[in-house]
């Protein structure tokens, strides 16, 4: 069961008294000149109407603060942005009264009005109250609170202040607060014959009783603040006060009642446009039919909550009072900032005047004039420094750029022949678990070989690392496709039988490349140890060379490995330096793949990557191939 909080959201009592009624103030306003007293009236018109008519106190809210820019009336435009205010939010138009009541804050400061103060940040807090934002609810009624013991701060101001900040504190389960400051509320209007307000805060505490499921005593102060309304035209306040006490009745099971009080608050909430005790009224009715077993209903009613609620609760109106906290914040943070450069602005140019006397007196012009010289100098100096500073730092990072490329490079291309010798030592675990003696003479051969393969390998990062100096010498050759091909699948030959995979190769008989014999071989150790490492067991890989057009040959490296999503394979076809970390089945650095690429057109080739997860990859290198003239 939903337990209705009552929130204080409009500013009680009067701003500027209420002797006057309606219809006198409507045949005054009639002869009254455009003048500061006409303002005066139109806010009191507003301020008046805007608990029970705030769609007709729009009109005149609207006229006092036209007027009031036009004369202009700073204090008459600050009175009149805040009633003006109470009525968008009365009207559940949140992000429009925020608007106001941060205009009329700015104008209080600069009326160094403590009551205006008091009163923007509460009525601010309220906003944000109503629509559950506790955290900036109770920042903005702290802000208020510091203002509310000043001298010319009125007694009506503290008594909306410490009600909705003791209300706040109920709905934030700080009952011993939420009490403290609604019995100062409550005291403040007995004080002063506040009926309306006395009612209000009765019902407060009826509110902290029945969160304390002390149902007894809540109804009574609820029914006592039912009462205190019935001779007053409060008809927002005597709908909330209905509803909460329907809660109660609820709680109890006294449903008859209970459903006649929640009718009347939701006809008393839509005469008045009042869409939150509207929201709250379908609620109760729909908890009050669902405790009758009247199912169909409490869903009807459920239906219309909801609607409603989405209504009052859109994102753009959430965004907009999102927006509007953060231009307030950033104002106010902008106003201190100005504040503390103006006061170093002023010690600044003390500062100054003190030192050009002293200079003054004690040097002279000419002591003056040989030390801005000497100044000049030492700058131009120091720039000079800097300047040459700047050159060497830039230098310095990008040497280390480059040494920390080349330790990535050679971690990466060791992986290859570092793995044929742990898979010579699984093997001779084997080999000796299986008492394979011809096994174990024949690994002696593949260790031989996988050392010549690093020897070569180490070559090639030689060569890698002159190359990023523009050093490197590019010597094509004659290269038999088939002969390339073979000598690869020797060097992971003892890779692949530990892992259980199997290498075909596929050439076209006499195919044969003009490429350099290094780099070649690099790029397919690079691919085909990539295509190891991610098969899995019992997979292939393919070695396959195609002639293509226009003089070139194709290699392709296919494997049966998990593929590769098509994000990573866009980021590795535009990676133009080192990447960062692949993420996913096929995880790495892409050293071996920037290697690869920087190699393909150091020859005048090409590297493209085709993958589909789940069907493995294929890396196909265009190489040029040797012509007849090459041959000869």
């Amino acid at each position: 069961m939903r337990c209705l909080l009552l929130l204080v959201a409009l500013l009680l009592g009067s701003l500027w008294g209420r002797a006057a009624s309606v219809p006198e103030m409507q045949r005054r306003l009639q002869t009254q000149p455009a003048d500061t007293g006409r303002v005066r009236l139109l806010n009191g018109l507003c301020y008046t109407l805007h608990d029970n008519q705030p769609t007709l106190a729009l009109r005149y809210g609207e006229q006092a603060v036209t007027l009031a820019r036009e004369l202009p009336d700073r204090p008459g435009l600050m009175r009149g942005l805040l009633a003006l205010a109470s009525c968008y939010a009365n009207l559940a138009d949140g992000p429009h009264a925020l608007e106001l009541q941060q205009e009329a804050l700015l104008l209080a400061r600069q009326l160094r009005s403590n009551d205006g103060l008091v009163r923007s940040f509460t009525g601010m807090g309220s906003v944000y109250h109503e629509r559950n934002d506790t955290a900036a609810a109770l920042r903005n009624y702290r802000r208020a609170l510091s203002y509310a013991y000043e001298p010319d701060v009125q007694v009506s101001s503290q008594l909306v202040l410490f009600g909705n900040l003791g209300n706040l504190y109920f709905t934030m389960r700080y009952r011993a607060r939420g009490m403290l400051f609604t019995r100062r509320a409550l005291a403040l209007a007995r004080s002063n014959h506040d009926r309306a307000g006395e009612s209000l805060y009765l019902a407060n505490m009826g509110t902290y009783y029945l969160q304390m499921k002390r149902l007894a005593t809540a109804e009574g102060l609820l029914r006592k603040a039912v009462s205190l309304l019935e001779p007053l035209p409060e008809q927002r306040f005597e709908a909330g006060h209905l509803e909460l006490l329907a809660t109660v009745l609820l709680l109890n099971n006294e449903l008859e009642e209970a459903e006649e009080l929640t009718r009347r608050a939701l006809v008393l909430a839509r005469s008045l446009d009042y869409q939150e005790r509207v929201l709250d009224a379908y609620s109760l009715l729909a908890d009050i039919s669902a405790a009758r077993r009247q199912y169909d209903y409490a869903y009807e009613w459920q239906l219309r909550f909801r609607s409603l609620n989405d209504s009052l609760n859109s994102r753009s109106r959430l965004q907009t009072l999102m927006a509007l906290q953060t231009r307030y914040e950033t104002a106010d943070k902008e106003r201190i900032i100005q504040q503390l450069t103006d006061r170093e602005n002023v010690l600044q140019q003390r500062n100054r005047a003190q030192i050009g006397a002293i200079v003054t007196l004690l040097l002279g012009l000419g002591g003056a004039g040989l030390l801005y010289t000497k100044l000049r100098r030492s700058r131009a100096a120091l720039a000079t420094n800097n300047h040459a500073l700047e050159q060497t730092s830039a230098e310095l990072r990008q040497v280390a750029a480059s040494k920390d490329r080349l330790y990535a490079i050679v971690a990466h291309d060791l992986r290859g022949p570092v793995t044929s010798f742990a898979s010579v030592t699984e093997l001779i675990d084997f080999y000796l678990r299986q008492g394979d003696e011809a096994g174990l003479r024949r690994l002696p051969e593949l260790v031989r070989q996988s050392a010549q393969q690093l020897n070569h390998l180490l070559d090639n990062l030689l060569n890698w690392a002159v190359s990023q100096t523009g050093e490197l010498a590019f010597r094509p050759q004659v290269l038999a496709v088939a002969e390339l091909f073979e000598g690869t699948r020797r060097l992971y030959a003892n890779a692949l039988e530990a892992k259980q995979l199997t290498l075909q190769l596929d050439t076209e008989p006499g195919l044969a490349l003009w490429a350099d014999a290094h780099m070649s071989q690099t790029i397919l150790r690079n691919l085909v140890g990539n295509a190891l490492k991610f098969t899995p067991a019992g997979g292939e890989i393919r070695l396959v060379a195609r002639a293509g057009g226009a003089g070139q040959v194709v290699l392709r490296v296919e494997d049966t490995g998990p593929g590769i999503p098509p994000e990573q394979v866009a980021a590795l076809h535009h990676s133009e330096a080192l990447a960062p970390p692949l993420q996913g089945p096929r995880s790495g650095t892409g050293l071996g793949l920037l290697l690869c690429r920087a190699f393909a057109k150091r020859q005048a080739g090409s590297l493209r990557i085709e993958s589909t997860p789940g069907h493995g990859t294929t890396v196909h290198v265009t190489l040029p191939a040797a012509g007849a003239s090459t041959r000869a």
